[in-house]
């Protein structure tokens, strides 16, 4: 299991690299959805009570990542997949 701590390192480690890139091109739409589901992983992660871990598959950036940033942006693509990793294992 992941720690809380850990996995809000890893989520703002995503979303601080999300903003850089973001400027480039904020219209992208793996950039928006990264930015939607950071967002609601850090918001579930501030709850007393953490969702199970099936009710955390709505997760899918780390797949996204793996499609569509693995071969053009490997640091970004990393990070996500840290993050939904981290997410779906914290305790």
């Amino acid at each position: 299991m992941i720690d809380r701590d850990r996995a809000l390192a890893s989520i703002r480690k995503s979303l601080a690299l999300l903003a850089i890139r973001a400027i480039q091109n904020p219209g992208h739409g793996v950039y928006i959805h990264a930015d939607e589901q950071l967002t609601r992983m850090l918001m579930e992660l501030g709850y007393s009570y953490l969702p199970t871990a099936p009710e955390r598959e709505w997760v899918d950036i780390g797949l996204m990542a793996v499609k569509e940033l693995d071969d053009m942006d490997s640091e970004f693509a990393n990070a996500l997949m840290k993050a939904d990793y981290d997410f779906k294992h914290a305790k």
